[in-house]
């Protein structure tokens, strides 16, 4: 079967997040199911390399716009001219990219996929948001989504909470065109070795964004370290919460003892993961959570929000700590509890890994990914 698969950006990029990465491991996959994959990625001009993969790439050139993404316009045009070369069974979008999609798989044949990452589609159409431009120019590129949600073929989704938000914005009816797959994880998360048994640090890595839960982060972590003179928090990643987030970290007097290490290879982060004692991720939303399913299969004990679709797969004092989102204290207290309760904490890290080692792999998504496109043609 020949298979396109496509996001906006790149799982090399700065910018990359759990879709992109999303695409690389499903592309990886269902190469190693025998498909003929390519992956239409995009990029600034100096930024179209990448290392050696099993699948073939091919790039359009990237924009970063807050508001309409040019995306929409460039990766049809690729795609029409790959789909007149290639003759895709199967095209396969991951973001506002794939608002065109529809059209171009009609015309040349090929069936439409879409997987949804998004936490947040909107329940009016295009055309009714209308009524409110300054509210629809700030969600333009979810409306986009919407768009593409609507059109696809066939809907797949990571999480029931993913699920359920395209069934509240789109009706009951689109039930019927989506498919949960759970997804998984890089490997050589399960191989990493953990060495920091003895630290009392805590890791994040992810955008640095609000909504990842940073100012709660930061407050919590202010309100433990002035009884814990060893705890240190390390924050991986880059976003447009940085610049905020330093300057209340300097206004708590915390420059020694919070660590900014910017954007990170993943080998990178797993070393310093291997370093941290716990993980804590309170993101307000999440539409799946990777950096967490991550941390799981590392086995590194972590702190999370019963937000969107993490209490999917994290059970408050089995595999984790759950806390409310936008709640500074609760995070303190949780954060407080580990420190002092580090043999209960190991415990659940190794039963999240071991459920980990169950739910979360790419070789079975892959399959029942191959599955839905056999069954759609």
């Amino acid at each position: 079967m020949k298979i396109c698969l496509t996001v906006n950006a790149s799982p090399w990029a700065e910018v990359k997040g759990g879709g992109q990465l999303a695409v690389h491991h499903l592309a990886c996959a269902l190469t190693r199911l025998d498909q003929e994959v390519h992956v239409l990625y995009s990029a600034t001009l100096k930024d179209m390399v990448a290392p050696d993969v099993p699948y073939r790439i091919h790039w359009v050139r990237h924009f970063d716009f807050a508001t309409l993404n040019p995306a929409i316009f460039t990766f049809p045009r690729a795609l029409e001219l790959l789909l007149e070369k290639r003759r895709f069974d199967v095209v396969h979008g991951n973001g506002e990219e794939a608002f065109f999609f529809d059209r171009v798989c009609r015309q040349a044949g090929a069936r439409f996929f879409y997987t949804s990452h998004a936490p947040f589609i909107p329940r009016q159409g295009f055309f009714k948001s209308l009524a409110n431009p300054v509210s629809l120019l700030k969600t333009l590129n979810p409306h986009l989504m919407r768009q593409a949600i609507q059109r696809a073929d066939q809907v797949i989704v990571f999480s029931e909470f993913s699920k359920s938000l395209i069934v509240d914005a789109l009706g009951p009816a689109s039930a019927e065109r989506i498919e949960l797959v759970s997804p998984g994880v890089e490997p050589s998360w399960f191989e990493v070795n953990r060495n920091g048994d003895t630290a009392n640090d805590f890791i994040f890595w992810g955008r640095l964004e609000a909504e990842k839960g940073l100012p709660e982060l930061i407050d919590a972590f202010s309100a433990i370290s002035k009884e814990n003179d060893s705890a240190r928090l390390h924050l991986v990643g880059e976003g447009n919460y940085e610049t905020a987030s330093r300057e209340r970290v300097a206004a708590l007097g915390l420059q020694d003892r919070v660590y900014y290490h910017g954007w990170m290879q993943t080998c990178q982060i797993k070393e310093l993961a291997s370093q941290c004692r716990y993980g804590v991720f309170p993101s307000r939303i999440e539409s799946f959570g990777l950096a967490v399913a991550e941390a799981q299969a590392a086995g590194l004990p972590s702190i999370a929000t019963r937000a969107g679709a993490l209490p999917e797969f994290i059970e408050d004092n089995v595999n984790g700590l759950l806390v409310a989102p936008q709640d500074a204290a609760s995070l303190a207290a949780a954060m407080q509890k580990a420190l002092r309760e580090p043999e209960t904490m190991e415990r659940l890290g190794a039963s999240a890994r071991e459920q980990a080692k169950e739910r979360f792999n790419w070789d079975r998504a892959a399959q029942r990914i191959l599955e839905l496109y056999r069954a759609s043609l």
